[in-house]
Protein backbone atom coordinates (compact mmCIF):
# COMPACT_ATOMS: atom_id res chain seq x y z
CA UNK A 1 0.00 0.00 0.00
CA UNK A 2 3.11 2.20 0.54
CA UNK A 3 2.24 4.65 -2.11
CA UNK A 4 -0.94 4.15 -3.34
CA UNK A 5 -2.87 7.08 -3.36
CA UNK A 6 -6.49 6.77 -0.93
CA UNK A 7 -9.71 7.62 -2.17
CA UNK A 8 -12.51 8.62 0.07
CA UNK A 9 -16.11 6.66 0.14
CA UNK A 10 -17.23 9.79 -1.65
CA UNK A 11 -15.13 9.83 -4.27
CA UNK A 12 -15.57 5.80 -4.70
CA UNK A 13 -19.28 6.60 -4.64
CA UNK A 14 -19.14 8.83 -7.41
CA UNK A 15 -16.69 6.36 -9.40
CA UNK A 16 -19.18 3.33 -8.79
CA UNK A 17 -22.42 6.12 -9.61
CA UNK A 18 -24.10 4.64 -5.91
CA UNK A 19 -24.31 6.74 -2.71
CA UNK A 20 -22.09 6.57 0.22
CA UNK A 21 -24.17 5.26 2.51
CA UNK A 22 -24.21 2.54 0.22
CA UNK A 23 -20.04 2.42 0.68
CA UNK A 24 -20.21 2.50 4.03
CA UNK A 25 -23.00 -0.20 4.20
CA UNK A 26 -20.51 -2.51 2.28
CA UNK A 27 -17.46 -1.61 4.04
CA UNK A 28 -19.24 -2.28 7.77
CA UNK A 29 -20.80 -5.49 6.04
CA UNK A 30 -16.86 -6.90 5.23
CA UNK A 31 -18.06 -7.18 1.72
CA UNK A 32 -15.72 -4.77 0.04
CA UNK A 33 -12.47 -4.50 0.44
CA UNK A 34 -11.35 -1.03 2.58
CA UNK A 35 -8.61 0.07 5.05
CA UNK A 36 -9.87 2.39 8.24
CA UNK A 37 -8.44 5.38 9.46
CA UNK A 38 -9.79 5.94 12.76
CA UNK A 39 -13.50 5.94 11.55
CA UNK A 40 -13.07 7.01 8.10
CA UNK A 41 -13.15 4.70 5.21
CA UNK A 42 -10.22 4.70 2.33
CA UNK A 43 -9.42 3.34 -0.99
CA UNK A 44 -6.89 2.19 -2.97
CA UNK A 45 -6.89 1.55 -6.30
CA UNK A 46 -6.08 -2.30 -5.83
CA UNK A 47 -9.16 -1.87 -3.71
CA UNK A 48 -11.32 -0.75 -6.58
CA UNK A 49 -10.18 -3.35 -8.76
CA UNK A 50 -11.39 -5.96 -6.84
CA UNK A 51 -14.89 -4.08 -5.83
CA UNK A 52 -15.56 -3.82 -9.68
CA UNK A 53 -13.98 -7.13 -10.37
CA UNK A 54 -16.75 -9.09 -7.81
CA UNK A 55 -20.24 -9.76 -9.23
CA UNK A 56 -22.51 -8.04 -6.40
CA UNK A 57 -24.84 -10.73 -5.03
CA UNK A 58 -28.08 -10.95 -4.64
CA UNK A 59 -30.45 -8.83 -2.74
CA UNK A 60 -30.74 -10.44 0.25
CA UNK A 61 -34.45 -11.30 2.21
CA UNK A 62 -35.25 -8.61 4.58
CA UNK A 63 -37.94 -8.24 6.59
CA UNK A 64 -38.88 -5.14 4.54
CA UNK A 65 -38.75 -7.20 1.53
CA UNK A 66 -40.42 -10.06 2.09
CA UNK A 67 -43.52 -7.93 3.78
CA UNK A 68 -43.50 -5.94 0.12
CA UNK A 69 -44.08 -8.99 -1.44
CA UNK A 70 -46.70 -10.53 0.84
CA UNK A 71 -48.26 -7.80 -0.22
CA UNK A 72 -48.44 -7.88 -3.54
CA UNK A 73 -49.36 -11.95 -3.49
CA UNK A 74 -52.37 -11.04 -1.40
CA UNK A 75 -53.67 -8.44 -3.69
CA UNK A 76 -53.09 -10.35 -6.38
CA UNK A 77 -55.03 -13.48 -5.06
CA UNK A 78 -57.66 -11.03 -3.84
CA UNK A 79 -58.45 -9.97 -7.56
CA UNK A 80 -58.67 -13.34 -8.75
Amino acid sequence: MAGDLLITAAELATRLNVSVETVHRMCRSHRWPHCRIGRLYRFTEEHYQAIIATPEPPEPWTKERRDNIGRMLRKSSERQ
